[in-house]
């Protein structure tokens, strides 16, 4: 059933009787539901990306990227929030049409500038009915929240074959945390969703960003992040700087160093002076910043990117390759070493695999019970065949044209070995 919300009010209109909401909001209608690229996306390791069922977010975070002009978000982006009310009915209808049938990889929900848990979900379940859909794809779920609303659901995303639950946490120091984020759960709370999700079964870690210069991101502060994560069972933790977009984002943030912490304003003038696009610092500071919390983090042995471990139950093989390169450039270059190599290879095998699935995407190959993913199985067996070296005149060395490289991806994608990112090595 498709619900509407009466003009002007907050009142729910649809096949029952009529629900108030204590949320104002407006509803959009989404166009589609389920996308996906050539290559997975190595931030979240997913292959799909389902739409938010929320524009705007309740939780009011006031260093939130979304608020920049660039997402077009009308209105008071905490305060107007729209909502896709017929995105459940487009998984619905996606997983029908067997959007995902013939290609294994998880679906990523929502997007860096939204949450899916936000509050008016508590109201509305329109994230759970989504997923509910998503369900019947057969494919794993990535999910990333500030809320511990997230665990009403543990029940649906049991029901996939693997979820990986990220929460955000940029500090544990409960008052920083309320001017920061004033409508997200509690850091405690959100530490125990990580502590539930590792308990059923899932993948769980935390995504530490973004680190707000002088308020979150000191050795203190993200040393107490990473013990909270540890003792959780984290599988990582993935950390970040702070970006401030010219125009509202900036704007707002600063009036709240004004207003709580009027001592850093002329660092953060000097920092964000440059006043560049995408919202990022001096570039001096970069550098330092980053290998201070790769140090750390490997304090801790916690990984500072989702670790293969984790996503090569996510993804097929040949994208779990990508991401793992895509990785190991960053990496790699916290510790001083030059990665254009890397690059080079990545970009070599990028083409290779966005080529090959491409051509196989215009394939019409049948779906049967039991073959549910053959577009993964074909180009599972062509991945195989470079690493075998049974390919005719191809191989994943000619492909990447390094021959250290593709022995570790033999090592890893052949033999069952892991990569470590704390001591980048095989083990």
């Amino acid at each position: 059933m498709i619900l509407h919300k009466r003009p002007g009010t907050g009142i729910i209109i649809g096949m029952t009787s009529p629900v108030p909401s204590a949320i104002p909001y407006s509803s959009i209608e989404a166009k589609t539901c389920l996308s996906r690229a050539p290559l997975p996306d190595a931030f979240l390791v997913s292959l799909y990306r389902a739409l938010a069922p929320y524009r705007g977010c309740g939780h009011g975070c006031m260093y939130c990227d979304g608020r920049a002009e660039k997402y077009y978000v009308e209105g008071d982006f905490a305060r107007d929030i729209a909502v896709r009310q017929n995105l459940a009915e487009l998984a619905a209808r996606d997983a029908g049409a067997g959007f995902t049938a013939r290609e294994y990889g998880a679906i990523c929900i929502g997007s860096g500038v939204t949450d899916v848990y936000q509050p008016l979900e508590r109201e509305l379940g329109l994230t759970r009915r989504t997923l509910e859909a998503l369900v019947e794809t057969g494919v794993p779920i990535v999910i990333l929240t500030k809320s511990d609303l997230i665990l009403r659901d543990f029940d649906v995303l049991a029901r996939f074959p693997h979820a990986l639950v990220i929460v955000t946490v940029t500090t544990v120091n409960g008052t920083d945390a309320a001017r920061l984020e004033p409508g997200a759960s509690t850091p405690d709370r959100r530490i125990a969703v990580v502590r539930e999700a590792k308990a059923r079964g899932f993948s769980s870690g935390v995504m530490a960003m973004p680190l707000c210069p002088g308020i979150s991101d000191s050795d203190e502060s993200f040393t107490a992040v990473l013990a909270a994560a540890k003792d959780a069972g984290a599988d990582f933790v993935y950390p970040g700087g702070l970006t401030l977009r010219p125009g509202c984002q900036k704007d707002l943030f600063l009036s709240l160093v004004d207003e709580h912490y009027p001592a850093l304003r002329a660092d953060y003038d000097t920092l964000y002076g440059e006043n560049r696009q995408s919202g990022m610092p001096r570039t001096e500071r970069s550098a330092p910043f980053h290998a201070r919390l790769d140090r750390l983090g490997r304090q801790f042995g916690l990984a500072q990117r989702i670790p293969y471990s984790v996503y090569n139950r996510l993804l097929s093989k040949p994208d779990a390759l990508f991401v793992l390169f895509c990785h190991m450039q960053h990496l790699y270059s916290l510790r001083g070493v030059d990665t254009r190599p890397l690059r080079a290879a990545t970009d070599r095998y990028a083409r290779w695999l966005s080529g090959e699935r491409t051509a196989l995407r215009r394939k019409r190959i049948p779906v049967v019970s039991s073959d549910p993913f053959p577009l993964t199985r074909i180009l599972d067996e062509r991945f195989g065949d470079l690493l075998t070296g049974t390919g005719g005149e191809r191989s994943l060395a000619a492909i990447l044209e390094n021959d250290r490289l593709a022995s570790l991806a033999s090592a890893v994608l052949k033999d069952g070995a892991d990569f470590d990112y704390g001591s980048l090595a095989v083990v």
